[in-house]
């Protein structure tokens, strides 16, 4: 029997006096573990077995952990030889890379166990791997082999075989550190978690409410579907679908938000005077999953949205995360695919521009195949912010045919927001369709002349879109394929 296993054990104990009378065996009942918690791995008195390695380059080093129940964890820690000096970070990741905490080791003593204690609790669930780690700057950390032949630690709390889950004992060589994806063939460098049980819930969530409410009915053709949980839940867990009277799966996108929301954004407007039906399903962040989704039946309005324009996609409060890329002078040009849900005109192009983005800027307007249908030259421009191009000739699009804004930046410096087509974006009548396969959206075409942008990489936003009207000021003629400008 493996002594160090939980469950009951028994000792046989037989003691010698000094006059060597040997006396009769004593069996003693002991339970081994599980450990109680808070808890680590190691011991406060466990040394490794070679306390510098004697590599002095910058590494991140880390440990694969499991708990046996439902827990969180409230810092790292690592043992630390004479050798290992400089300003060390701690980081809790999940096995695929996310980090989940992070935080600077402070108060450190010249060796031995260190311990850093997150902000903020991450809740983890029972039996998956996480990654604990530490970044030394100047290495000097401490080895040996400990994994290369089983588990360490002790229920709840244990650091893996290496080949449980792929090798343990991982590391990353890096100048500022990072997640450590190398295996090493079960190298121990002497970093550990530490696990506390005490706050962990075994209740799966409930929804504490839903928007539209169920039975609803004169639901604007626009709206999201939105349920709040009483908890916060696992993103990777959320299931949420929004389906039509006769069960079809209505496309759109999912996102939790604050205060414990999930959104669902279908990517186009519903249908009108239509019942659709919305399920959703999730995990807490302890694992506790619920048994059934919870449904509900909303009513579409009759009548379509008042539309309000000239419109835009974005308003001219929004801004981009990144206002000039930095890294990118090349002339490029840029475009955005888009739709109306409604017939109308477009009377130019507008696009965001940063202080970086220099030179005279062309705005054009494509079909979805390539087919130029108007090109105007952006005047009187800002330094930054929203910048527009009026036609010559507003052109007639139709509802629901794709068609593509763009400019040129000769000088690149553009602004960006990567993945943001992951899902669509929606301003009524207009919507950008979500990036995907045969119908990219976030274009971008390198040269340094005018060119439909037909190339794309990470759903990235390029803050470039139409300008729409559902009527023309009188005495405005309008043009089909017309081209403007020069």
């Amino acid at each position: 029997m493996d002594p160090t296993a939980p469950g009951a054990v028994q000792i046989k104990v037989r003691a010698v006096d000094d006059s060597v009378n040997i006396g009769a065996t004593t069996t003693v009942a002991l339970t081994v573990g599980p450990q109680q918690c808070p808890c680590t791995i190691w011991p406060a008195a466990a040394v490794p077995g070679t306390v510098n390695a004697g590599d002095g380059s910058a590494v991140e080093l880390g440990v694969k952990i499991r708990s046996s129940v439902a827990g969180s964890i409230t810092g790292v820690r690592f043992y630390k030889s004479p050798a290992n000096t400089g300003t060390h970070t701690g980081s809790l990741w999940s096995s695929t890379g996310q980090r989940l905490a992070t935080g600077t080791f402070t108060n450190e003593t010249a060796s031995g166990w260190q311990q850093l204690n997150f902000a903020s609790p991450v809740p983890v669930k029972p039996n998956t791997t996480y990654i604990a780690s530490y970044f030394a700057p100047h290495g000097g950390y401490s080895f040996d082999n400990t994994f290369a032949g089983g588990d360490a630690g002790l229920a709840p709390l244990t650091a893996l075989k290496s080949g449980t889950d792929g090798g343990n004992g991982v590391y990353r060589y890096s100048g500022t550190g990072g997640f450590p994806n190398k295996a090493a063939s079960g190298s121990n460098y002497w970093v550990d978690a530490v696990l506390d049980t005490s706050t962990a819930s075994t209740t799966p969530p409930t929804v504490a409410s839903t928007s539209p409410q169920s039975a609803a009915t004169g639901t604007p053709i626009t709206a999201a579907v939105t349920a709040t949980f009483g908890t916060a839940v696992d993103a990777d867990s959320l299931v949420f679908t929004v389906k039509d009277s006769g069960g079809a799966t209505v496309p759109g996108t999912k996102t939790l938000g604050a205060s414990n929301s999930a959104t669902f954004t279908p990517s186009s407007e519903l249908a009108l005077n239509t019942t659709y039906t919305a399920s959703v399903q999730a995990s807490d962040l302890w694992g506790n999953a619920m048994a059934a989704p919870v449904t509900w039946n909303f009513t579409t309005s009759a009548s379509p949205p008042t539309v309000n324009c000239p419109c835009t996609l974005w308003s001219a409060a929004a801004t981009p995360s990144t206002a000039n890329v930095g890294d990118d002078a090349n002339s490029v040009e840029l475009g955005t695919r888009f739709q109306s849900a409604v017939n109308g005109y477009i009377t130019g192009v507008t696009f965001y521009k940063g202080p970086g983005n220099t030179g005279t800027h062309t705005g054009s307007l494509w079909s979805a195949s390539g087919t130029l249908l108007a090109t105007g030259t952006f005047g009187s421009e800002t330094l930054s912010g929203w910048q527009q191009l009026q036609f010559a000739t507003p052109v007639p699009i139709t509802a629901g045919t794709t068609y593509v804004a763009s400019y040129h930046a000769p000088n690149g410096n553009y602004s960006v927001d990567g993945g943001y087509f992951s899902g669509a974006h929606r301003s009524y009548p207009l919507v950008a369709p979500a990036d995907a396969a045969g119908s990219a959206n976030g274009l971008y075409k390198y040269g340094a002349a005018t060119a439909f942008p037909s190339n794309t990489f990470g759903s990235v936003n390029y803050w470039v879109g139409p300008i729409f009207t559902t009527t023309l000021p009188s005495g405005i003629q309008s043009g089909s394929t017309e081209v403007s400008g020069p």
